[in-house]
């Protein structure tokens, strides 16, 4: 989801009304996105949000607004719920902000293509849903007609929960490796990119920082989704101690994980409501493929650290890491050979896989 400023006019007090020039066309602006005509749905209708656009948390929607596009830019038309208490208390206190206070707009792109507009590189944005529209504290102006930053303070965008909404995309499943992915992200990418490779963020950390993230799973911005991240983050989320996933978010982000594995025509696991209990044989091979790719790039982390001090691996971790690639060598002569009726069953050789890793703990 991301968020665009406007500026609000009052309309007529008495009824609560409000009139804004929201976006104008083929200008860009501070997130270097350039909204196109055609963009918004004209006579679209949203909610207006609590402020802050808390309604996503609960808050009662104190409003409602509708679209009207031109040739040249779209406006908002909004009506606030005098009826009502949360309605009457939030119009008064925009009424009276004036100028100090702004709006803004969550919407999901789908539709948008980069390219060059005035000699930089910007994306064009060719098909918006709006979902609401919110009094904030703060937007930063573009022009006098549209206010195109993010509002708000730093990770106060709207969202459910911490979660990441759903969205479609292409999605492959081919290798993964999540640090290589993660290291090739530019540091300067806008949130609203950020977002197109996580599953997850964190409201109160730096929206802008790559480590305000969790849970990779795109190859790039835009890319497709990663079979195997997802499959990954699943067993993450079914793993309370290692997912690092607030308990409130974890259906929000389990059913954009699974999300993508429906669209690969894969049956997602299911998402687990207490830790613990038998895992499936499916579910144990996840659960490791989680734990060998994390322990792998945590192996590279090392080496390159002591690589800066001029040193190897140190024996006992040589040594370890040896006792894994000898069971992962013995789980491959088991799978290229064919099984009679003494041989291990599909359990037997997933839990002699997750025994080949029990030992990732203890480095």
């Amino acid at each position: 989801m991301d968020t665009k400023g406007l500026r609000v006019e009052i309309k007529d007090a008495d009824k609560g009304l409000v009139t804004a020039v929201f976006a104008t066309y083929n200008k860009a602006d501070s997130d270097s996105d350039v909204t196109l005509p055609g963009a918004f749905e004209d006579g679209a209708e949203m909610p207006i949000s609590a402020y802050g656009h808390t309604s996503w948390e609960g808050a009662l929607p104190p409003g409602k607004g509708r679209i009207r596009t031109t040739s040249k830019e779209a406006i908002l038309e909004a009506e606030f719920f005098m009826d009502t208490a949360h309605g009457i208390d939030t119009f008064k206190t925009v009424q009276r902000l004036g100028k100090l206070g702004q709006w803004s707009y969550g919407y999901d792109a789908t539709k948008f293509s980069y390219g060059e507009h005035e000699g930089k590189r910007v994306r064009f944005l060719e098909a918006l849903k709006v979902h609401e529209v919110s009094p904030v504290l703060l937007g930063a102006g573009v022009n006098t007609r549209t206010l195109s930053a993010k509002s708000g303070a730093p990770g106060v965008a709207p969202r459910r929960g911490r979660a990441l909404a759903p969205h479609d995309s292409e999605v492959t499943s081919r290798s993964w490796d999540g640090a290589k992915t993660i290291a090739g992200l530019a540091d300067d990418l806008r949130p609203s990119e950020l977002r197109t490779v996580f599953a997850w963020m964190d409201a109160d950390a730096d929206p802008e920082a790559k480590s305000s993230y969790r849970l990779a799973h795109h190859h790039g911005v835009g890319g497709p989704a990663n079979v195997r991240a997802c499959l990954m983050g699943i067993a993450r989320l079914n793993d309370p101690a290692k997912g690092g996933i607030p308990d409130a978010d974890r259906a929000g982000v389990y059913e954009h994980l699974a999300g993508h594995l429906r669209d690969a025509d894969i049956e997602p696991p299911e998402l687990r409501t207490q830790p613990g209990g038998s895992l499936k044989y499916a579910e144990e091979g996840h659960a490791v493929l989680a734990a060998v790719s994390a322990f792998v790039d945590r192996t590279a982390e090392v080496v390159a650290l002591r690589a800066l001090k001029g040193k190897g691996m140190a024996p006992r971790s040589a040594e370890l890491l040896d006792w894994i690639d000898a069971d992962l060598q013995r789980l491959k002569a088991l799978l290229s050979t064919p099984l009679g009726v003494d041989d291990p069953s599909e359990a037997e050789i997933a839990s002699l896989f997750a025994r080949s890793v029990a030992q990732l703990n203890g480095m």
